[in-house]
């Protein structure tokens, strides 16, 4: 983290067969294809090749990097606006946190996969669910069994 951007870096690279142009269109070659297959059942990934369309819409292409061996990709951001975003995530508890990171990764995870994956009951799941929405961090949109989280910033 830097004072002006976010880089992260990305092991592994591409896989061989898909070119920079593929990625960047949101071509998704999984390198375990079981692991996604569970990830999947489990609504802990969205549909794949979403994530690189989803930061396209927001950076340019720029922002990607290739190396033979990983990938870098660079988030240039508002410090002043990052430092009252952290402000706010800093107030949140750690179950609150984890809420709005599973939410983020699988956008039509239930209350129910909530509850088992935090080891908590599914009341607790609803209030954290609930202060969350009166902050304004998340938004539910949808019919209840087919409608998805918005985690918003």
């Amino acid at each position: 983290m830097f004072s002006d951007k976010l880089v992260i870096s990305s092991n592994g690279g591409i896989q061989p067969s898909t070119t920079k142009e593929e990625f960047l269109e949101g071509y998704s070659l999984p390198k375990n294809k079981e692991l996604m297959k569970v990830f999947n059942d489990l609504d802990l990934v969205e549909q794949m090749g979403t994530g690189i369309i989803r930061i396209l819409q927001s950076y340019d292409k720029k922002s990607f990097e290739f190396f033979p061996n990983f990938i870098r990709v660079t988030f240039p951001f508002n410090k002043d606006k990052f430092r009252e975003e952290a402000n706010e995530i800093a107030e949140l508890t750690e179950t609150q946190k984890s809420i709005i990171n599973l939410m983020s990764d699988s956008p039509t995870i239930t209350q129910e996969v909530l509850s088992k994956l935090l080891g908590i009951n599914i009341r607790t799941v609803q209030r954290n669910i609930k202060i969350l929405i009166e902050k304004g961090l998340i938004e539910r949109t949808g019919a209840t069994k087919k409608g998805e989280w918005i985690v918003k910033n």
